[in-house]
């Protein structure tokens, strides 16, 4: 069963993840991220990481619960 992220966690995740200073590795950064909260990362590369809201709900529509 997939998990669940939060509207916390996604703001947290963001966050963090638009922080990183070199944008390269932001996609990085959030897949490592991912994992490390149990989550699949591998659409990590298609996220909005230039954006924190964008990602945001990036987040949250990728991970809502689908039950």
């Amino acid at each position: 069963m997939p998990k669940h992220m939060s509207k916390t966690l996604a703001a947290e995740i963001a966050g963090r993840t638009v922080e990183v200073t070199n944008t390269a590795n932001r996609a990085m950064a959030l897949a490592a991220t991912l994992r490390r909260h149990g989550f699949d990362a591998g659409s990590a590369n298609d996220a909005p990481v230039g954006d924190r809201a964008e990602l945001q709900a990036w987040l949250q529509a990728a991970f809502a619960s689908k039950g």
